[in-house]
């Protein structure tokens, strides 16, 4: 084959080999369809609640129907709403705080072997006691108050924060901390430049993992001894037989929980773009 022909085949050989085609992303009906689908499953499941308790099939006193629950909200709405209010202030107390703990805690066991050496057993072996049995000697310490509850927030959510961001700090890529130790950098420049921007995805879980754990703890504290909140009322319908206005606490806890992980996510997105657009 002459040169000639070689340079007229190798454009026409480029030619014929098709362009990639840009990913145009979900349609107009997927991202429909991710919405419809939950909320006509939801509509299912709400008529065949109300459809076993209407009939009689599960007894009223085990099993609220949506109607019920319904009603009380419109007659115990308002002392919901507060005794939420202080639920949830006191799990976003607790959230904060241990979060902020476990990230300091981490920080100082990247920086220190000795201090990882001590703490870090000490640390295991508090996240395996019962905090449930200790509940009465936190109140005798700190009172009846928010204080035990928010004690008990911080201490579920501190060893989760503490496990990921200890995990995240290290996942910095060795050749860039080698590179800032050739330049002389600090510390504490390596710790903002380079292990904490690595750590973020990690810290991102870990506060997935505690937005709803730091819910759920204080209700169990308020539930076994306190005079307000949503497990103090939780408790205080029960005895009452009040099943309508227990299960609308319990929703509206499910919904305190799914609210606060919904704000972790949102900060997720907004933190992580690069992630959202991977996801679409």
């Amino acid at each position: 084959m002459s040169a000639v022909d070689a340079s007229v085949l190798i454009p026409a050989t480029a030619a014929a080999t098709p362009a990639p085609v840009a990913d145009e992303g979900p349609t107009r009906w997927e991202r429909a369809r991710k919405v419809v689908l939950p909320a006509l499953l939801l509509v299912a499941g709400l008529a065949l609640w109300q459809y076993v308790t209407a009939t009689g099939k599960i007894d009223a006193l085990i099993l609220a129907s949506p109607a019920a629950i319904v009603s009380a909200f419109s007659t115990s709405g308002g002392e919901i709403l507060a005794n939420m209010l202080v639920t949830l202030g006191e799990a976003l107390a607790g959230f904060a705080i241990g979060n902020t703990l476990g990230l300091l805690i981490a920080i100082a066991f990247v920086h220190s072997d000795l201090t990882r050496r001590t703490i870090y057993p000490l640390a295991i072996a508090a996240e395996a006691v019962p905090i449930v049995a200790i509940i009465p000697v936190l109140i005798l310490w700190l009172g009846n108050g928010m204080a035990p509850k928010i004690f008990i927030a911080v201490f579920l959510t501190f060893f989760p924060m503490l496990v990921n961001a200890y995990r995240g700090l290290r996942s910095a890529d060795t050749d860039v901390k080698e590179l800032l130790y050739t330049l002389s950098a600090s510390p504490r420049q390596v710790l903002f430049m380079v292990r904490l921007p690595a750590s973020v995805p990690f810290l991102f879980n870990a506060l997935k993992l505690t937005a709803c754990t730091c819910v759920v703890s204080s209700i169990v504290a308020e539930w076994l001894a306190s005079s307000e909140g949503l497990g103090f009322l939780i408790t205080l319908y029960g005895a009452r037989y009040q099943i309508p206005e227990v299960w609308a606490t319990a929703l509206t806890c499910t919904a305190m929980s799914l609210c606060v992980f919904g704000a972790v996510v949102v900060a997720e997105r907004l933190a992580m773009p690069w992630r959202r657009t991977a996801s679409t």
